[in-house]
């Protein structure tokens, strides 16, 4: 039993004697009318907050007075606007104060089923400010068992809200989040694995069928490339990919629409995840990753190019752009970079060591190293370096072209790596992309030129006809 509680004596009676309504329009739970408890700081320090701690260190019970204290006076604390510059402290300081020291294991799971159920009710709330309804969603992923682990009952929570298309995709996102970190959490549990996937895979597969991009701002392309990203780190956690997700990941593979790192993302799991009873076509999709490393690479030459000619043409005018003068238009006393005495180079004109002014890099260290990251993943995708895993080695032996592409990529990847530079890029390029064919010799298009035409074929008699 709980001892007498000031929350009994004071506030419940209080309440009733004036008759409040606890619930608002504004936070859910409304508290502005008790000034003891207008931020986070003072329910901290309240008696009521004293009283639950010690009782629930103490292994007793989540009874009527518990659950009115986390209802009533805590919980609703994330919403208040006083708490929402940090919002985030609160809701671990939810998390931590209130929920990890219960030592009766019943208790922990009824106040868990409280705070998750609160939660809930904050993220369905439509009219509710956006951060308060993703924190809600964050706090029910980082609910946790007695034990540290995630508690199980909210990954059927978290699972239907990754694959609800009606919520906004922040809280998506916050749900994958939460979902994600009980995926983990099965890791070398077979058992735990197969358990997980009847819940995630599901969500998964929803967030793979969604379209890539949609007509609306970029923003919700960025927003469903990352979820995708997420869920595809998920699989090879869930154990073996059943036929029909290793097909959705084959297609998200293929899908010329979607976001190179995604697609990239789909081969990984492909490769760390992908069984005899997936039935792939382990050869096409070889073949396909190796157009996707062609693929990424042109796209970033193909940037440069067209950032080269912007620059040259201004637009593709023919014109210097607006303020910059046209060759062979110096101001007096001025002189081209070429002719620049020794130390007055312009800022951020590099110098190379025979005093000439170095090539512009057109593409960042950064991109190069991302293509970098691309090429390593995709080689090990095909094939480890180790030859013991990947794609080629599925149901069998490597073959000679699925080795020699992991190769070719993995060594395009080390130099990129070692000089992330432009001319290391575009020799990576022309060294994987596909040779053009052969044009036919001088001698063979005259002939060609100069064969008669075919004859046309003759009708068929009437007879045979009938």
């Amino acid at each position: 039993m709980w001892p007498a509680s000031p929350f009994l004596g004071r506030r419940v009676t209080a309440i009733l004697a004036a008759g409040i309504i606890l619930t608002t329009a504004a936070n859910g739970f409304g508290q502005e009318n008790d000034a003891r408890f207008a931020g986070w700081s003072k329910v901290e320090s309240a008696p009521e907050t004293r009283t639950y701690k010690e009782a629930m260190r103490g292994g007793g019970g989540f009874d009527a007075t518990a659950r009115g204290f986390l209802e009533e006076i805590a919980l609703p604390q994330l919403a208040l606007e006083a708490n929402r510059t940090t919002i985030e402290r609160v809701r671990k300081r939810m998390r931590e104060y209130l929920l990890a020291d219960i030592t009766n294991e019943k208790a922990a799971d009824d106040a868990s089923k409280a705070a998750m159920a609160f939660m809930e009710s904050l993220v369905g709330k439509d009219d509710a400010d956006p951060v308060v309804r993703v924190n809600a969603m964050l706090l029910i992923g980082e609910l946790q068992s007695v034990d540290r682990k995630p508690w199980p009952p909210a990954a059927a929570v978290l699972a239907g809200a990754v694959a609800n298309a009606e919520l906004p995709k922040a809280v998506r996102i916050a749900a994958c989040v939460g979902l994600a970190r009980h995926v983990e959490a099965t890791k070398g549990v077979a058992e735990e694995q197969q358990r997980m996937a009847a819940v995630a895979v599901p969500a998964i597969m929803a967030v793979l069928k969604e379209p890539a991009k949609e007509p609306t701002p970029p923003t919700v392309a960025v927003e469903n490339d990352w979820m995708a990203s997420r869920c595809l780190s998920m699989l090879p956690l869930l154990g073996p990919l059943p036929p029909a997700t290793a097909a959705e990941v084959v297609r998200i593979l293929n899908e010329g629409n979607r976001s190179i790192n995604v697609r990239v993302r789909a081969a990984a799991a492909l490769a760390a995840s992908a069984g005899p009873e997936s039935k792939i076509d382990k050869a096409s999709v070889i073949k396909s990753i190796g157009a996707l490393a062609v693929s990424a690479l042109e796209r970033d030459v193909a940037a440069a190019d067209k950032l080269l000619l912007d620059r040259q043409y201004g637009g593709g005018t023919g014109q210097p752009p607006p303020g910059m003068m046209a060759p062979g238009m110096m101001p007096p006393g001025m002189m081209p970079p070429g002719m620049m005495p020794p130390g007055m180079m312009p800022p951020g004109m590099a110098v190379d060591p025979t005093g000439q002014p170095a090539a512009e890099q057109l593409i960042p260290r950064e991109s190069c190293r991302r293509a970098a990251w691309r090429l390593w993943t995709l080689a090990e995708a095909i094939l480890t370096d180790d030859s013991k895993r990947g794609l080629a080695v599925l149901g069998g032996e490597a073959s000679p072209a699925a080795v020699d592409l992991a190769q070719s990529l993995r060594r395009a990847a080390m130099d990129l790596d070692a000089t992330p530079e432009e001319t290391t890029l575009r020799q990576a390029f022309a060294d994987l992309k596909p040779a053009a064919p052969a044009a036919p010799a001088a001698g063979e298009a005259q002939a060609a030129e100069e064969a008669p035409a075919a004859a046309p074929e003759k009708p068929a008699p009437a007879a045979a006809t009938k």
